[in-house]
Protein backbone atom coordinates (compact mmCIF):
# COMPACT_ATOMS: atom_id res chain seq x y z
CA UNK A 1 0.00 0.00 0.00
CA UNK A 2 2.70 2.60 -1.40
CA UNK A 3 3.57 4.93 -4.37
CA UNK A 4 6.96 3.31 -5.57
CA UNK A 5 9.31 6.44 -5.42
CA UNK A 6 9.58 6.85 -9.57
CA UNK A 7 5.39 7.50 -9.57
CA UNK A 8 5.67 10.77 -7.13
CA UNK A 9 7.01 13.04 -10.21
CA UNK A 10 4.31 10.79 -12.20
CA UNK A 11 1.71 11.95 -9.75
CA UNK A 12 3.16 16.05 -9.85
CA UNK A 13 2.56 15.63 -13.25
CA UNK A 14 -0.75 14.38 -13.54
CA UNK A 15 -1.92 16.71 -10.91
CA UNK A 16 -0.39 19.65 -12.63
CA UNK A 17 -2.20 18.27 -16.22
CA UNK A 18 -5.29 17.07 -14.70
CA UNK A 19 -5.58 18.85 -11.51
CA UNK A 20 -6.31 17.22 -8.05
CA UNK A 21 -8.43 14.40 -8.85
CA UNK A 22 -6.08 12.58 -10.55
CA UNK A 23 -4.32 12.60 -7.17
CA UNK A 24 -7.11 12.34 -5.20
CA UNK A 25 -8.32 8.90 -6.74
CA UNK A 26 -4.94 7.30 -7.08
CA UNK A 27 -4.70 7.46 -3.22
CA UNK A 28 -8.21 6.33 -2.75
CA UNK A 29 -7.17 3.60 -4.81
CA UNK A 30 -4.19 2.39 -3.24
CA UNK A 31 -5.32 3.13 0.56
CA UNK A 32 -8.97 1.59 -0.21
CA UNK A 33 -10.12 4.49 1.72
CA UNK A 34 -12.04 8.15 1.08
CA UNK A 35 -9.98 10.57 0.54
CA UNK A 36 -10.77 14.42 1.27
CA UNK A 37 -8.04 17.14 0.32
CA UNK A 38 -9.05 20.88 2.11
CA UNK A 39 -7.10 23.81 2.38
CA UNK A 40 -6.53 25.24 5.22
CA UNK A 41 -10.14 26.92 5.89
CA UNK A 42 -11.62 23.41 6.00
CA UNK A 43 -13.16 24.26 2.43
CA UNK A 44 -12.83 21.22 0.32
CA UNK A 45 -11.36 20.91 -2.85
CA UNK A 46 -11.35 17.57 -3.51
CA UNK A 47 -13.68 15.76 -4.07
CA UNK A 48 -15.54 18.57 -6.02
CA UNK A 49 -18.91 19.30 -4.35
CA UNK A 50 -21.84 20.15 -6.84
CA UNK A 51 -23.04 24.34 -6.37
CA UNK A 52 -25.94 23.45 -6.54
CA UNK A 53 -27.98 25.36 -4.02
CA UNK A 54 -29.58 21.85 -3.02
CA UNK A 55 -26.41 21.03 -1.67
CA UNK A 56 -25.85 22.89 1.79
CA UNK A 57 -23.07 25.52 1.96
CA UNK A 58 -22.07 23.19 5.03
CA UNK A 59 -21.20 20.23 2.83
CA UNK A 60 -18.16 22.23 1.36
CA UNK A 61 -16.54 22.27 4.78
CA UNK A 62 -14.58 19.85 7.09
CA UNK A 63 -13.76 20.91 11.18
CA UNK A 64 -9.99 20.50 11.25
CA UNK A 65 -8.02 20.02 14.32
CA UNK A 66 -5.43 21.92 16.03
CA UNK A 67 -2.04 20.40 14.74
CA UNK A 68 0.55 22.68 16.30
CA UNK A 69 3.87 19.82 16.53
CA UNK A 70 2.66 17.07 14.28
CA UNK A 71 1.68 16.96 10.86
CA UNK A 72 -0.79 14.35 11.58
CA UNK A 73 -3.59 13.48 14.17
CA UNK A 74 -5.31 10.13 13.93
CA UNK A 75 -8.60 10.46 15.81
CA UNK A 76 -9.81 6.98 17.35
CA UNK A 77 -13.17 8.29 17.94
CA UNK A 78 -14.05 9.47 14.09
CA UNK A 79 -11.59 6.45 12.67
CA UNK A 80 -10.22 9.50 10.91
CA UNK A 81 -6.90 10.62 9.65
CA UNK A 82 -5.51 14.04 9.97
CA UNK A 83 -2.37 15.33 7.28
CA UNK A 84 -1.04 18.00 7.18
CA UNK A 85 1.13 19.59 4.30
CA UNK A 86 2.77 23.18 4.53
CA UNK A 87 2.07 25.12 1.34
CA UNK A 88 4.07 28.33 1.23
CA UNK A 89 2.26 30.57 4.03
CA UNK A 90 -0.67 28.27 4.54
CA UNK A 91 -1.36 24.98 4.66
CA UNK A 92 -3.41 21.72 2.97
CA UNK A 93 -5.13 18.89 4.29
CA UNK A 94 -5.55 15.02 3.31
CA UNK A 95 -8.32 13.40 5.38
CA UNK A 96 -8.37 9.65 5.12
CA UNK A 97 -11.56 8.23 6.88
CA UNK A 98 -12.86 5.02 7.84
CA UNK A 99 -9.00 4.53 8.56
CA UNK A 100 -8.68 1.40 11.02
CA UNK A 101 -5.63 2.07 13.41
CA UNK A 102 -3.24 -0.39 12.84
CA UNK A 103 -3.28 0.56 8.90
CA UNK A 104 -2.24 4.80 9.92
CA UNK A 105 1.89 3.68 9.75
CA UNK A 106 1.59 2.59 6.25
CA UNK A 107 -1.43 5.19 5.06
CA UNK A 108 1.06 7.76 6.03
CA UNK A 109 4.40 6.42 4.31
CA UNK A 110 1.75 7.09 1.33
CA UNK A 111 0.50 9.94 1.94
CA UNK A 112 3.96 11.55 1.78
CA UNK A 113 4.41 10.12 -0.83
CA UNK A 114 1.55 12.58 -2.68
CA UNK A 115 2.75 15.41 -0.36
CA UNK A 116 4.37 16.92 -3.25
CA UNK A 117 1.80 16.18 -6.01
CA UNK A 118 -0.57 18.21 -3.81
CA UNK A 119 1.90 21.22 -2.79
CA UNK A 120 2.45 21.80 -6.57
CA UNK A 121 -1.59 22.36 -6.94
CA UNK A 122 -1.86 24.47 -4.38
CA UNK A 123 1.51 26.29 -5.82
CA UNK A 124 -0.66 26.36 -8.59
CA UNK A 125 -3.37 28.15 -7.14
CA UNK A 126 -0.97 31.03 -5.32
CA UNK A 127 -0.87 33.19 -7.99
CA UNK A 128 -4.71 33.22 -8.32
CA UNK A 129 -5.02 34.13 -4.78
CA UNK A 130 -1.84 36.72 -5.30
CA UNK A 131 -4.25 38.46 -8.07
CA UNK A 132 -7.24 38.09 -6.02
CA UNK A 133 -5.52 40.08 -2.38
CA UNK A 134 -4.56 43.14 -5.31
CA UNK A 135 -8.09 43.52 -6.20
CA UNK A 136 -9.78 42.96 -2.76
CA UNK A 137 -7.31 45.46 -1.61
CA UNK A 138 -8.00 47.77 -4.36
CA UNK A 139 -11.81 47.96 -4.20
CA UNK A 140 -11.90 47.52 -0.39
CA UNK A 141 -10.01 51.15 -0.14
CA UNK A 142 -12.28 52.53 -2.89
CA UNK A 143 -15.33 51.09 -0.96
CA UNK A 144 -13.93 52.88 1.46
CA UNK A 145 -13.10 56.06 0.15
CA UNK A 146 -9.10 55.46 0.04
CA UNK A 147 -9.23 55.59 -3.42
CA UNK A 148 -10.17 57.75 -6.45
CA UNK A 149 -9.70 54.87 -8.66
CA UNK A 150 -12.39 54.01 -11.19
CA UNK A 151 -14.24 51.37 -10.26
CA UNK A 152 -14.62 49.59 -13.79
CA UNK A 153 -10.21 49.57 -13.80
CA UNK A 154 -10.72 47.43 -10.26
CA UNK A 155 -12.95 45.07 -11.43
CA UNK A 156 -10.57 44.01 -14.26
CA UNK A 157 -8.09 43.13 -11.83
CA UNK A 158 -10.52 40.15 -10.04
CA UNK A 159 -11.78 39.53 -13.59
CA UNK A 160 -14.91 40.79 -13.17
CA UNK A 161 -17.28 41.77 -16.09
CA UNK A 162 -20.06 42.94 -14.54
CA UNK A 163 -22.99 44.99 -16.67
CA UNK A 164 -22.12 48.98 -16.40
CA UNK A 165 -26.29 49.65 -16.82
CA UNK A 166 -27.36 47.35 -13.90
CA UNK A 167 -27.66 48.38 -10.46
CA UNK A 168 -25.90 46.86 -7.68
CA UNK A 169 -26.50 47.12 -3.80
CA UNK A 170 -24.03 46.41 -1.11
CA UNK A 171 -24.11 44.27 2.41
CA UNK A 172 -21.74 45.06 5.13
CA UNK A 173 -21.01 42.12 7.93
CA UNK A 174 -19.34 42.77 10.67
CA UNK A 175 -18.01 39.72 12.84
CA UNK A 176 -17.27 40.40 16.84
CA UNK A 177 -15.94 37.62 18.86
CA UNK A 178 -13.28 36.17 15.84
CA UNK A 179 -10.79 34.20 17.82
CA UNK A 180 -8.01 34.31 15.57
CA UNK A 181 -6.83 35.13 12.23
CA UNK A 182 -6.92 31.75 11.23
CA UNK A 183 -10.67 31.66 12.00
CA UNK A 184 -11.34 35.00 10.12
CA UNK A 185 -9.50 32.70 6.79
CA UNK A 186 -12.28 30.48 7.30
CA UNK A 187 -15.31 32.79 8.09
CA UNK A 188 -14.13 34.56 4.96
CA UNK A 189 -14.02 30.85 3.02
CA UNK A 190 -17.35 30.36 4.26
CA UNK A 191 -18.47 33.50 2.65
CA UNK A 192 -17.61 33.18 -0.68
CA UNK A 193 -19.00 29.54 -0.88
CA UNK A 194 -22.46 31.57 0.39
CA UNK A 195 -21.81 33.67 -2.26
CA UNK A 196 -21.47 31.21 -5.16
CA UNK A 197 -24.63 29.51 -4.47
CA UNK A 198 -27.14 31.99 -3.93
CA UNK A 199 -25.60 34.94 -6.32
CA UNK A 200 -22.89 33.67 -8.83
CA UNK A 201 -22.67 37.34 -10.43
CA UNK A 202 -21.69 38.77 -6.78
CA UNK A 203 -18.28 38.92 -5.27
CA UNK A 204 -17.09 39.94 -1.69
CA UNK A 205 -14.09 42.17 -0.64
CA UNK A 206 -13.02 41.41 3.30
CA UNK A 207 -10.97 43.53 5.81
CA UNK A 208 -10.35 43.44 9.44
CA UNK A 209 -13.61 41.69 11.00
CA UNK A 210 -15.19 43.47 7.78
CA UNK A 211 -16.80 41.86 5.25
CA UNK A 212 -18.42 43.63 2.06
CA UNK A 213 -20.75 41.98 -0.49
CA UNK A 214 -21.35 43.23 -3.97
CA UNK A 215 -24.81 42.10 -5.20
CA UNK A 216 -26.72 42.65 -8.41
CA UNK A 217 -30.33 44.05 -7.63
CA UNK A 218 -32.87 42.14 -8.74
CA UNK A 219 -36.84 41.50 -7.94
CA UNK A 220 -35.36 38.98 -4.94
CA UNK A 221 -32.60 40.00 -2.66
CA UNK A 222 -30.52 37.60 -1.18
CA UNK A 223 -31.60 36.96 2.61
CA UNK A 224 -29.60 37.87 5.16
CA UNK A 225 -30.96 35.86 7.85
CA UNK A 226 -29.88 31.98 7.03
CA UNK A 227 -26.25 32.76 6.47
CA UNK A 228 -26.14 34.56 9.60
CA UNK A 229 -27.69 31.97 11.43
CA UNK A 230 -25.44 29.28 9.73
CA UNK A 231 -22.23 31.26 10.20
CA UNK A 232 -22.82 31.88 13.71
CA UNK A 233 -23.41 28.33 14.73
CA UNK A 234 -20.48 26.97 12.91
CA UNK A 235 -17.91 29.74 13.96
CA UNK A 236 -19.22 30.45 17.72
CA UNK A 237 -19.34 34.25 16.75
CA UNK A 238 -21.57 37.18 16.45
CA UNK A 239 -22.15 38.86 12.92
CA UNK A 240 -24.50 41.94 12.24
CA UNK A 241 -25.43 43.19 8.77
CA UNK A 242 -25.96 46.53 7.21
CA UNK A 243 -27.90 46.54 3.67
CA UNK A 244 -27.31 49.85 1.16
CA UNK A 245 -29.88 50.88 -1.52
CA UNK A 246 -29.18 49.56 -4.73
CA UNK A 247 -26.88 52.22 -7.13
CA UNK A 248 -25.46 51.87 -10.55
CA UNK A 249 -22.37 50.15 -10.68
CA UNK A 250 -20.19 53.60 -10.84
CA UNK A 251 -21.91 54.49 -7.91
CA UNK A 252 -21.42 51.79 -5.72
CA UNK A 253 -18.84 53.94 -3.02
CA UNK A 254 -22.79 55.13 -2.47
CA UNK A 255 -24.64 51.79 -1.31
CA UNK A 256 -21.30 51.01 0.81
CA UNK A 257 -21.64 54.13 2.88
CA UNK A 258 -25.61 53.68 3.21
CA UNK A 259 -24.40 50.11 4.39
CA UNK A 260 -21.97 51.24 6.96
CA UNK A 261 -24.63 53.68 8.19
CA UNK A 262 -27.15 50.64 8.33
CA UNK A 263 -24.56 48.55 10.07
CA UNK A 264 -24.11 51.28 13.07
CA UNK A 265 -27.95 52.09 13.16
CA UNK A 266 -29.14 49.58 16.04
CA UNK A 267 -25.95 50.15 18.00
CA UNK A 268 -25.98 53.96 17.93
CA UNK A 269 -29.88 54.16 18.81
CA UNK A 270 -29.81 51.36 21.42
CA UNK A 271 -31.68 48.40 19.79
CA UNK A 272 -31.16 45.09 19.22
CA UNK A 273 -31.13 44.73 15.71
CA UNK A 274 -28.38 42.41 14.30
CA UNK A 275 -29.81 43.20 10.06
CA UNK A 276 -30.59 46.60 9.19
CA UNK A 277 -31.43 47.43 5.80
CA UNK A 278 -30.59 51.47 5.05
CA UNK A 279 -34.12 51.74 3.44
CA UNK A 280 -35.53 51.22 7.20
CA UNK A 281 -33.97 54.01 9.39
CA UNK A 282 -36.93 56.33 9.65
CA UNK A 283 -36.07 59.74 9.29
CA UNK A 284 -32.38 59.24 8.76
CA UNK A 285 -32.82 57.26 5.64
CA UNK A 286 -33.50 60.58 3.59
CA UNK A 287 -31.13 62.36 5.71
CA UNK A 288 -28.58 59.91 4.44
CA UNK A 289 -29.76 59.89 1.05
CA UNK A 290 -28.11 63.38 0.78
CA UNK A 291 -24.83 63.82 0.02
CA UNK A 292 -22.54 63.29 3.00
CA UNK A 293 -21.27 66.51 3.29
CA UNK A 294 -24.65 67.96 3.68
CA UNK A 295 -25.14 65.94 7.09
CA UNK A 296 -21.70 67.07 8.26
CA UNK A 297 -22.77 70.54 7.51
CA UNK A 298 -25.76 70.32 9.28
CA UNK A 299 -24.01 68.69 12.49
CA UNK A 300 -21.11 70.90 12.16
CA UNK A 301 -23.56 74.30 12.31
CA UNK A 302 -25.00 72.91 14.94
CA UNK A 303 -22.45 71.93 17.29
CA UNK A 304 -19.59 74.35 16.28
CA UNK A 305 -20.55 77.20 18.93
CA UNK A 306 -20.66 75.21 22.09
CA UNK A 307 -17.46 73.21 21.36
CA UNK A 308 -15.52 76.30 20.63
CA UNK A 309 -17.24 77.58 23.65
CA UNK A 310 -16.15 75.07 25.76
CA UNK A 311 -12.51 74.87 24.11
CA UNK A 312 -12.27 78.73 25.49
CA UNK A 313 -13.79 78.42 28.30
CA UNK A 314 -12.60 74.92 29.57
CA UNK A 315 -16.44 74.38 30.30
CA UNK A 316 -18.83 71.31 29.48
CA UNK A 317 -21.46 72.52 27.47
CA UNK A 318 -21.42 70.44 25.07
CA UNK A 319 -21.25 66.84 27.21
CA UNK A 320 -23.79 68.57 28.87
CA UNK A 321 -26.18 68.91 25.91
CA UNK A 322 -25.44 65.30 25.00
CA UNK A 323 -26.46 63.90 28.28
CA UNK A 324 -29.82 65.81 27.59
CA UNK A 325 -30.39 64.16 24.49
CA UNK A 326 -29.55 60.79 25.60
CA UNK A 327 -31.66 61.48 28.61
CA UNK A 328 -34.73 62.74 26.40
CA UNK A 329 -34.23 65.56 28.26
CA UNK A 330 -35.04 64.15 31.44
CA UNK A 331 -33.07 67.02 34.34
CA UNK A 332 -33.04 64.76 37.44
CA UNK A 333 -31.40 62.17 35.10
CA UNK A 334 -29.48 64.47 33.58
CA UNK A 335 -28.06 66.06 36.70
CA UNK A 336 -27.35 63.05 38.59
CA UNK A 337 -25.21 61.58 35.66
CA UNK A 338 -23.15 64.26 35.34
CA UNK A 339 -22.74 64.76 38.80
CA UNK A 340 -23.55 67.75 39.28
CA UNK A 341 -26.66 70.36 40.84
CA UNK A 342 -29.58 70.37 39.67
CA UNK A 343 -28.93 74.91 39.52
CA UNK A 344 -25.84 74.37 37.54
CA UNK A 345 -27.81 72.23 34.96
CA UNK A 346 -30.10 74.98 34.56
CA UNK A 347 -27.36 77.78 34.19
CA UNK A 348 -25.66 75.61 31.43
CA UNK A 349 -28.88 74.89 30.33
CA UNK A 350 -29.62 78.19 29.92
CA UNK A 351 -25.95 79.37 28.31
CA UNK A 352 -26.67 76.61 25.78
CA UNK A 353 -29.72 77.95 24.72
CA UNK A 354 -28.03 81.47 24.40
CA UNK A 355 -25.17 80.07 22.37
CA UNK A 356 -27.85 77.98 19.77
CA UNK A 357 -30.11 80.56 19.98
CA UNK A 358 -32.98 77.53 20.74
CA UNK A 359 -35.77 77.06 23.70
CA UNK A 360 -35.06 73.55 24.57
CA UNK A 361 -38.18 73.58 25.95
CA UNK A 362 -39.48 73.13 22.26
CA UNK A 363 -40.70 69.80 21.10
CA UNK A 364 -38.83 71.15 17.47
CA UNK A 365 -35.81 72.27 19.14
CA UNK A 366 -34.95 68.37 20.97
CA UNK A 367 -35.98 66.58 17.65
CA UNK A 368 -33.53 68.63 15.80
CA UNK A 369 -30.84 68.28 18.63
CA UNK A 370 -31.71 64.39 18.57
CA UNK A 371 -31.26 64.04 15.23
CA UNK A 372 -27.85 66.26 15.25
CA UNK A 373 -26.14 64.07 17.73
CA UNK A 374 -27.57 60.62 16.43
CA UNK A 375 -25.79 61.41 12.66
CA UNK A 376 -23.10 62.70 14.05
CA UNK A 377 -22.61 59.39 16.03
CA UNK A 378 -23.53 56.99 13.19
CA UNK A 379 -21.10 59.42 10.91
CA UNK A 380 -18.66 58.76 13.68
CA UNK A 381 -19.30 54.89 14.25
CA UNK A 382 -19.40 54.20 10.64
CA UNK A 383 -15.83 55.82 9.74
CA UNK A 384 -17.42 58.40 7.56
CA UNK A 385 -16.70 61.56 9.78
CA UNK A 386 -13.78 63.32 8.83
CA UNK A 387 -14.84 67.09 10.23
CA UNK A 388 -10.84 68.78 10.74
CA UNK A 389 -11.68 70.81 13.93
CA UNK A 390 -13.30 67.31 15.21
CA UNK A 391 -15.29 66.69 18.09
CA UNK A 392 -14.36 64.77 20.98
CA UNK A 393 -15.27 61.23 21.21
CA UNK A 394 -16.16 61.09 24.55
CA UNK A 395 -18.26 64.13 24.27
CA UNK A 396 -21.42 62.70 22.54
CA UNK A 397 -20.69 58.93 23.06
CA UNK A 398 -24.26 57.67 23.86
Amino acid sequence: MSVAYEDIYQLVDGTLDRGLPYVGSHLEKIIGRQIIVTDCSGFIHYPYISLSIKKHIDDSFVTLPSLTKNDYLYSETEKCLYYRILCSDSSAYILVRDLPASQVPLTLTTLKQAKLAVKCYFSQMDQTKKDTVIFEREMYEYLFGQSIANVADILTLGNYRLASDRVYYVDVMAVRDVKSSEQWTAIVSYSREFLKRVAPEAFMVSGPRLAVYILPAGPKAVGIEPYKNALEKNYQVAASFGRGQPHPLYNLRRSCDEARIALNYPHVMGTKAESQYFSDLGIFTPLFSQELEIVKMFCRNTLEPLLSYDTKNESSLLPTLTELVNSNFNLKETAKNLFIHVNTLYYRINRIEQLLRVDLSLMSTRVNLFTVFKSWALLHMSGLWDWSPGLRQNSLKK
